[in-house]
């Protein structure tokens, strides 16, 4: 990737280290990069089953827990690509300060220095990425809020799916509102190829499959006159405010003609912490409360939920930043759009 610069080095290094700058060390290193890969695909697809079972494609540490001799591959990229990323940074300096001292102060001259540093964060992503990414762990987005991370929340607000001809899953858009520690909301799209994305893309929440969550329709009617009705709706293992109440829907027993027809397990509390009672009802029964009302449960029914694969990425800004400077780096070498200086003439290309 780095490139010699005819003009006359100002800052020459020593002559025993003058290889580590040179264009030959690069074109050497992205060779044997090219060539490592190609053995490690051909690797990988002969030892899924076995060496490189548990080797994620941006999780390196599979490669050395255990250490395996089929992956000598792996073991030789890191010092070429060690050697790579040195070469680069060392080549694109020494480039940069001999345009700057020649007098270049057009855009189009630094283009390739970027581009160049655009590769070395490309690398930077892939080592931190590969050392630091993980599972967090699965989580169910029904209509209720349900915890994601850092105080995040999240609820599942409209769900459609495309189907294939045979009644298979072609595509799912399901709407999620998040809510963060602050209260802040904001909605976004899920789908499987957009996951749920935060931090620049760091800590993301992949779609596994669509689903459904089991919820309870609950009424709550006090004896004196003239007072409102409270309703609320409760997902399994949720906790819904009833008035003064927080009711917990605990359990489900479905019987032989459903979960629809079952028994829901309820826990009624005046506040969180304080006495609570705990009781079967099924769809239509009431039950008496300690403050007199009476609680009744309306229907069992279910709703669209989402099960989300949540995963951490931290080298997927860094990544970011390379395409960012990749791109700036192309708009740079576009002459027809860019005026040039060279010293203090200045020159635009006229359109065609």
């Amino acid at each position: 990737m780095p490139s010699d610069d005819p003009q006359p080095s100002v800052t020459k290094a020593p002559s025993r280290w003058e290889w580590l700058f040179s264009q030959g060390l690069g074109v050497l290193c992205g060779q044997a990069t090219v060539l490592l890969l190609a053995v490690g695909s051909i690797v990988f697809t002969a030892t899924r089953d076995g060496a490189s079972a548990m080797i994620g494609m941006d999780d390196i540490r599979g490669f050395f827990s255990p250490p395996s001799p089929v992956h000598i591959w792996f073991y030789l990229l890191v010092p070429v690509l060690g050697l790579y990323g040195l070469n680069t940074l060392l080549a694109t300096y020494r480039s940069v300060v001999r345009k700057w001292q020649a007098g270049a102060r057009f855009a189009q001259a630094y283009a390739p220095s970027v581009i160049h540093l655009a590769f070395l964060f490309s690398l930077v992503a892939h080592l931190i990425g590969g050392l630091g990414s993980g599972e967090t762990g699965q989580v169910l987005i029904g209509p209720d809020w349900s915890e994601l991370d850092k105080g995040r929340q999240a609820r599942l607000s409209d769900l459609k799916v495309e189907r294939l001809p045979d009644g298979g899953m072609k595509q799912v858009w399901a709407t999620v509102e998040t809510r963060d520690a602050q209260g802040k909301l904001a909605t976004s799209t899920v789908s499987y190829n957009g996951p749920l994305s935060s931090g620049l893309g760091s800590d993301l929440f992949l779609l596994i499959r669509p689903g459904a969550v089991n919820v309870v329709e609950l009424q709550q009617q006090r004896q004196e006159p003239l007072q409102d009705q409270a309703s609320c709706e409760v997902v399994l293992d949720g906790v819904c405010q009833l008035g003064e109440l927080q009711v917990e829907f605990l359990y489900l027993e479905a019987t032989n003609r459903g979960a629809s027809t079952g028994l829901a397990r309820l826990r009624v509390s005046k506040q969180a912490g304080g006495p609570s009672d705990a009781f079967w009802l099924a769809p239509g029964q009431t039950r008496k409360l300690r403050d007199g009302s009476i609680l009744s449960l309306k229907r069992i029914a279910t709703r669209p939920a989402i099960l989300l694969r949540g995963r951490h990425a931290p080298g997927n800004p860094w990544a970011l930043l390379a395409s960012l400077l990749l791109g700036l780096g192309l708009l740079m070498m576009w002459r027809r759009f860019i005026p040039v200086r060279s010293g203090t003439r200045e020159k635009t290309e006229a359109p065609a």
